[in-house]
């Protein structure tokens, strides 16, 4: 399955990369390898997260990589992951 990150889940997973590069690298390079590993297991269809409405009405999916949240949406075509949001940060959904 193809997978597309939006260019805010991009913008999400490098300011994450970014913060813990400066503190821990070996941290930072343990948050790209679980985002990896659960992008890959996502689309696979391994499992599937709860459905959920984000503040901008997109209706999603999501599944904990804590301390963050995948929030993703699946088609035929393609696995798209929408953001990769700080779960300690205010809620994105309704």
């Amino acid at each position: 399955m193809n997978v597309v990150f939006a260019p805010e889940a991009e913008q999400d997973l490098n300011a994450a990369v970014d913060f813990l590069a400066d503190r821990s690298p070996p941290a930072a390079a343990q948050l790209l390898a679980g985002v990896r590993s659960l992008v890959q297991r996502l689309a696979n269809a391994d499992f599937e997260g709860p459905q959920q409405q984000l503040r901008s009405g997109q209706t999603v999916r999501s599944w904990p990589l804590p301390p963050y949240r995948l929030y993703y949406q699946r088609t035929d075509e393609a696995l798209r992951i929408v953001r990769i949001y700080h779960q300690a940060r205010q809620p994105i959904t309704r």
